[in-house]
């Protein structure tokens, strides 16, 4: 098959290779949620999740019951947890597609606890704990009496309690600290509601920067995201090797002579200094590329680095290839892949990697190889 314009490549062996390290890594101390939210960061949830099915992943979570319903829709069996608020027109709908909704502080819990009354059900919860980011979350000095709202109610069911670390992808040393004090506001949390004689259910703290920065943290699950994509978001510990998963490609459109002093794209923020070789490549911002990068990125071609020239339009942008020989029509431009990382792409666009990889539009066709 001829592939598109503008196109991912997405390296299965590699994600499987990353699966199984993580899996060597936690050796049987601790299970996986596998975090497919937006697409799996843009790298295709449905496939990459049959993918996890196979290893022995069983648990999923994603943000929102709309990425749910898509999973479920596609087969996807297994449990899963949507990590953000839903709305309550949507509960219903969650729990018909066997959905654990999070329980986002205690008024939460008592419009759940009395939705479930009025519905003679049951709901299926975790139960969310801010310890330290402020995001959402019960605050884990609550009364006795609200845990006793959240975790002996007979109109939910709690499956798990969990927090979320936000200073764990730094080595700062007043992080470090901080991240400490997290699990410990969490543990606390954790016994109490023991002491109490309640279940907490599954207990999970770690997403990829915890994983890998915080091995003593022990819960029964972690959450991974990044770090089975292969690449890193702020200061991680390299405790196993993993490979990039997405290499991202577009074309070269046509290559042009341009003279000395002519502008280059809308507003001629740049101007050639003699004759330049311009290469368009079809890829633009619509495809998601950083338009912040006019006039200072970079893309690959012929194994050399092309500099980006005047703006990125929405579907197309300029390259210099005066440098690089025999660039043609149709020949391949690396956007994300050998010479130019998802991270330092990230670092020349001022952002992390997250937002790169997820900013990858829908019309950017993934081939998975």
């Amino acid at each position: 098959m001829e592939k598109t314009r503008c196109y991912c490549d997405i390296n299965v062996s590699n994600f499987i290779d990353n699966v199984k390290g993580l899996q060597a890594l936690l050796n049987g101390e601790s299970k996986i949620i596998g975090i497919l939210k937006a697409n799996l960061y843009g790298h295709g949830a449905i496939k990459l999740a049959k993918i996890m099915k196979q290893q022995g992943i069983n648990d999923f979570a994603v943000a929102a019951v709309s990425e749910a319903i898509e999973l479920r829709d596609a087969g996807i069996e297994g449990s899963i947890l949507i990590l953000s608020y839903t709305e309550e027109s949507m509960w219903m709908i969650a729990r018909q597609c066997d959905c654990i909704l999070s329980c986002t502080c205690i008024d939460d819990a008592k419009k759940m606890s009395e939705f479930a009354k009025n519905h003679n059900i049951k709901m299926k919860i975790e139960i969310a704990v801010d310890t330290g980011m402020h995001r959402i979350g019960v605050s884990p000095e609550c009364s006795d009496e609200d845990l006793k709202v959240l975790y002996d109610n007979p109109y939910l069911q709690v499956n798990g309690t969990f927090s979320h670390l936000c200073r764990a992808d730094s080595f700062n040393e007043n992080d470090k600290q901080y991240t400490l004090q997290q699990e410990k506001i969490f543990n606390t949390f954790i016994n109490r509601v023991k002491d109490l004689g309640l279940d907490t259910g599954r207990t999970h703290l770690c997403a990829s920067s915890g994983i890998l920065n915080y091995p003593q943290f022990k819960y029964d699950y972690v959450r991974p995201g990044f770090m089975l994509l292969g690449f890193d978001v702020g200061e991680t510990a390299e405790r196993y090797d993993r490979k990039p998963v997405l290499s991202w490609y577009t074309k070269v459109e046509m290559v042009k002579d341009v003279e000395n002093g002519e502008g280059i794209s809308y507003g001629h923020i740049y101007h050639t200094q003699g004759t330049r070789k311009i290469a368009t490549l079809s890829v633009g911002y619509a495809d998601g590329y950083p338009r912040c990068l006019s006039n200072k990125g970079y893309v690959m071609i012929h194994g050399q680095k092309a500099p980006i020239v005047g703006r990125i339009c929405m579907d197309q942008m300029m390259v210099d290839v005066t440098d690089i020989d025999d660039v043609k029509t149709d020949d391949l431009a690396t956007l994300i892949g050998e010479g130019v990382t998802a991270n330092q792409l990230a670092e020349m666009a001022g952002t992390i990697v997250d937002e790169i990889v997820c900013q990858i539009a829908d019309r950017v066709e993934r081939y998975y190889i």
